[in-house]
């Protein structure tokens, strides 16, 4: 179980971290140490209890309450055949293998002489 509630730990340390970022209204005071706990998981929260040192002045503690869905970023994912996919890897390499030109293959433009 402490493996567990190790990844979930992270995850939460992550999640607040967004959350902090995303509200910058919520105030922690400087040099605090925060403890995440997780009020619908009473065994995760027993362990951060016991792994929170027990005399720190400078321990905070928070309920992280509710977790919102997670949503998709993907915008008209879609099913494609082989050759569809065959297709695409060659786009692909056609533009990796593509010469780019450098800036000093440019022709030079001349100016006139003052």
């Amino acid at each position: 179980m402490k493996e567990i509630y190790e990844v979930k730990h992270h995850f939460l340390i992550t999640e607040f971290t967004n959350y902090l970022i995303t509200h910058p209204r919520f105030n922690l005071p400087l040099g605090v140490e925060v403890i995440l706990l997780d009020s619908g998981d009473k065994g995760y929260t027993r362990y951060m209890l016991k792994c929170a040192p027990k005399k720190n002045d400078n321990l905070v503690f928070i309920d992280v309450g509710e977790l919102a869905p997670i949503r998709s970023r993907l915008k008209n994912p879609k099913i494609i055949t082989r050759e569809a996919a065959r297709k695409i890897n060659l786009k692909e390499k056609s533009v990796v293998g593509a010469k780019k030109i450098k800036q000093s293959d440019k022709p030079k433009k001349s100016r006139p002489p003052k």
